[in-house]
């Protein structure tokens, strides 16, 4: 299908100049606005053994921040516990970015932890990767995560969608064909080792204190946590709004980035495993915006983490070609539009940026549905 182009290189270069002095402005309006609580100034409740509570209680006693942590490498928990610099790390003489440094840090290392006790002892000592760069480290994390969310997900989601209810939901057997299915498998497999590293760059950033991005919940108020996560969702859904319509509207970006993920441009094409069957630069792209709005509104690191790998599960939902009306989330419904008329239904999660900038077109059902409820009125 011939997808008529809107916009030109200056358009475009236009609108991302608007784009950055918006964000600009409200960067610094929430940094005048707000005021974060210094690290060492963190105060944390433990019990009477000296381990972390969630809560005050009766049984509780607050402990400055520094203080706990020393005393918790002392007694051999902490990262690193046993070797002369983490005993020897004095906290409370730490500036706030280098403390953030070395508690992200800390958190990355956990989380390799998580990944790595997948691989087989035989395997890790033969990549030696304690010798590995942090970052590169946490991009092999990122991407066991990956294969392991897309993979297990999607067969999991496809075994039930068209082997246990698929009589159901798919009645008259219009379901992708297994050339089909493989096809995207090897698309996205083989964009996930580039993906993988989108959010080991992200965390390498945040670790060196170049975004605005904190550690721990305790810095924040939690009505501030709730008010920027809600800001900073918000922007990443106008970002990846944008970014996916100029990769429609713009010449390059579509004939040489789009158009693979819309070669499933029908019902009978799409599967849950054409979520991640991007070429790797388009994917990427499209989720930039999680990364640059860390630069503008303040964003619990581990919370930003999550809401990057939830994405992955969300794309599996939207093209799997199974409608669940519950607006206004953007369902599979909208999706489906979207492969097929490639001018509609952009956005990410909800229907709210293409009702604003006139590109939101609604599924039959959700039409029927609204006149049957005027008729009965």
């Amino acid at each position: 299908m011939a997808v008529k182009m809107t916009e030109t290189v200056g358009s475009v270069a236009k609108k991302a100049l608007g784009f950055a002095l918006m964000n600009l402005v409200i960067r610094q309006a929430v940094l005048f606005a707000t005021e974060k609580t210094q690290l060492k100034d963190v105060q944390v409740q433990v019990w009477a053994n000296g381990t972390l509570a969630t809560a005050a209680s009766a049984a509780t006693r607050p402990v400055a921040l520094p203080l706990w942590l020393s005393d918790w490498d002392k007694q051999g928990h902490g990262a690193g516990a046993g070797s002369s610099s983490s005993s020897k790390l004095d906290y409370s003489a730490l500036d706030d970015k280098a403390f953030q440094k070395h508690l992200l840090e800390q958190e990355s290392e956990w989380k390799n932890g998580l990944a790595f006790v997948l691989l087989p002892e035989g395997v890790k000592e033969k990549l030696n990767l304690d010798s590995w760069p942090l970052i590169c480290r946490a991009w092999l994390r990122s991407f066991i995560f990956a294969n392991l969310i897309y993979l297990g997900l999607g067969v999991t989601w496809a075994y039930y969608i068209y082997t246990v209810y698929g009589f159901k939901l798919f009645p008259k057997g219009n379901m992708p064909a297994t050339g089909d299915i493989l096809e995207q498998v090897k698309v996205s497999l083989g964009a996930l080792p580039l993906y993988s590293f989108l959010p080991a760059l992200c965390e390498n950033i945040v670790e060196r204190g170049w975004t605005l991005a904190y550690v721990r919940m305790d810095e924040y108020t939690w009505p501030q946590y709730l008010g920027f996560f809600f800001a900073y969702m918000a922007l990443v859904e106008f970002g990846v709004y944008w970014n996916h319509r100029l990769l429609h509207d713009l010449r390059i970006g579509y004939d040489k980035l789009h158009y693979i993920h819309h070669k499933y441009n029908k019902e009978n094409t799409l599967s849950p495993f054409a979520g991640l069957a991007f070429h790797p630069l388009d994917g990427i792209l499209q989720a930039v915006p999680y990364f640059w709005t860390l630069f503008v509104i303040p964003m619990h690191s581990l919370t930003y983490e999550m809401m990057l790998f939830t994405t992955a599960i969300w794309t599996t939902n939207i093209h799997d070609c199974v409608e669940v009306e519950c607006p206004p989330i953007m369902g599979a419904g909208y999706h489906t539009i979207h492969h097929t008329t490639y001018r509609h239904n952009y956005g990410q999660f909800f229907t709210y940026m293409d009702g604003f900038f006139g590109t939101l077109q609604y599924p039959e059902s959700v039409l029927l549905a609204r006149k049957g409820k005027q008729q009965t009125t």
